[in-house]
């Protein structure tokens, strides 16, 4: 799409025919979308509309050929300290998660997407020999994973459960950050793509009438780089962030196609209206970039905040961004309207102005906070991996004993692990029991011994006032002897009635 040495200042769109499914073939329909010339970006919709984009990829192009002419180059370009987003947009399945890779197994094969493609560019070129240019760079990689459904955020590489991953959304001066997202550092593609199943088995989904996976909510995968570069010249050190963005959107549906109720029609209303609010911004962007310099042009008002879908692409859409459109459309007859629809908002999205520009290096200062943050992070990463390492142990451990007391359920062995499990719980509460008894005691002790400590003090207080001559009113050794009797009573008593609590064995006993 373009070589290395250009950064494109304008949002790039490449459109994406699938295939007719074997549905849709069955039931009759046929193809309305038709590219006159494949080695030309240009399609006609409906025998009528025609469309040129930055790239056209029909039904038969491989996953490999469109990472290869349209993603490789501005991937590479997040080395160079510019932030990359790659969004696919589109109605619901028309291929979406499929091109862009968030649904992968683990299994790299000519149908993965570009997202595993992009990771293993990455981790090839940040793990490159250095260049002789007397310069030396040094990279960590993290990433994250969030979910926007229903307009709220959640983390889905957090440990938590699905309430306690709900995150809110503010603004700072670099513009629209997540507080408390999960950022896990990843040293190779192979550990980046354990979390990328981790948090993809999270995201909401549920089947419908128009597609047996489909995904109820917007996701943003993130690739986050900072580059740590030292030159010789100045023996300066210099430390950029930069982001790369794959956002796969959830489809538009139609509640007539889909047939959606309850739930499901409840997650496509949230869905279409901020695909609806996606679509303001888009023709907005694109009335205020266009050539003309009137003055309705410049004063467009651009309204990121109708929904947290356009907020979180704000710097994608208008910022300082190299922006890639994936729009993904279905040929069948009967998605006329829906592609038609996509087609007209991917070309005002040829028409949107971005302004891509390096981010800026950090200071010396910053640079020492930010290694602090890289350590704490890198600590929590390899704590969260320990964690994740246990759970797995522990479940290893407990398998066999599991799989003996389901398989026992006929031959007795299941009603053996109950009893032992029994007997086990009637210890662990004696014990548990013993060790507040021994507590208990120990506190009346101490309370016993608060009361005759100030007696025993003011005994001596009074020997060393008759030495040094002061006058006191000393206790006599009757009075003295009758108050310690009576702590000494109290504490016995207590201690008696702590002693004839019932415990556990005796409880059972009664039982």
């Amino acid at each position: 799409m373009q070589n290395l040495g250009t950064v494109p200042d304008t949002v790039q769109v490449a459109v994406r025919i699938r295939p007719l499914s074997s549905q849709e073939l069955a039931g009759g329909h046929h193809n309305v979308i038709i590219q006159p010339n494949p080695a030309e970006p240009r399609l006609i919709a409906r025998g009528a509309e025609e469309f040129t984009f930055t790239e056209v990829y029909g039904p038969t192009v491989s996953q490999a050929e469109v990472y290869d002419r349209s993603v490789r180059s501005i991937v590479l370009k997040l080395l160079q300290g510019f932030n990359v987003s790659i969004l696919a947009y589109g109605q619901t399945g028309s291929g979406k998660t499929y091109t862009i890779g968030t649904s992968f197994d683990g299994r790299l094969t000519n149908q993965s997407g570009i997202l595993p493609r992009a990771l293993l560019d990455i981790f090839d070129a940040v793990n490159a020999p250095p260049e002789g240019d007397g310069s030396s760079a040094s990279y960590r990689v993290f990433c994250s994973f969030m979910e926007l459904y229903q307009e709220h955020v959640y983390d889905l590489l957090s440990h938590r459960n699905r309430y306690e991953r709900l995150l809110g959304i503010r603004e700072d001066t670099e513009g629209v950050i997540v507080p408390g997202l999960t950022e896990l550092a990843v040293s190779s593609a192979e550990e980046t793509f354990r979390w990328l199943m981790v948090g993809a088995n999270s995201r909401a989904t549920a089947p419908t009438r128009m597609n047996k996976e489909s995904n109820r909510s917007h996701t943003i995968f993130t690739v986050i780089i900072r580059s740590r570069r030292k030159t010789n010249a100045t023996a300066g050190e210099h430390v950029r962030i930069s982001k790369l963005h794959f956002v796969d959107l959830a489809g538009s549906e139609r509640a007539k196609k889909s047939r959606a109720s309850g739930d499901r029609l409840r997650e496509s209303i949230q869905i279409n209206k901020g695909l609806l609010a996606l679509g303001n911004v888009i023709s907005a962007l694109a009335s205020s970039s266009g050539t003309s310099q009137t003055k309705s042009a410049r004063t467009t008002f651009v309204s990121y905040r109708d929904s947290k879908l356009t907020r979180l692409l704000q710097n994608s859409l208008g910022g300082n961004s190299i922006t890639l459109m994936l729009a993904c459309v279905s040929p069948a007859d009967y998605n006329i309207e829906e592609t038609i629809s996509t087609l007209r908002y991917a070309d005002r999205a040829l028409s949107i102005r971005n302004k891509p520009a390096r981010t800026p290096p950090a200071s010396m200062g910053q640079s020492s906070s930010m290694a602090e943050v890289e350590r704490l992070s890198k600590t929590v990463s390899e704590l969260r991996t320990e964690n994740d390492q246990l759970r797995r142990r522990i479940a290893a451990e407990l398998k066999p004993a599991i799989e003996a007391g389901l398989a026992g359920g006929k031959n007795g062995t299941g009603r053996h692990l109950a009893a032992q499990n029994r007997l086990l719980h009637g210890q662990l509460q004696s014990s548990i029991e013993e060790s507040t008894r021994n507590e208990l005691r120990a506190s009346i002790a101490e309370n016993a011994l608060g009361r005759l400590e100030p007696l025993v003090l003011h005994e001596l207080r009074t020997e060393y006032d008759d030495l040094t001559g002061m006058a006191t009113c000393p206790l006599s050794g009757d009075e003295l002897r009758t108050k310690c009797e009576e702590i000494l009573l109290r504490y016995r008593t207590e201690y008696e009635a702590l002693q004839q609590r019932p415990t556990a064995q005796h409880r059972s006993t009664l039982d």
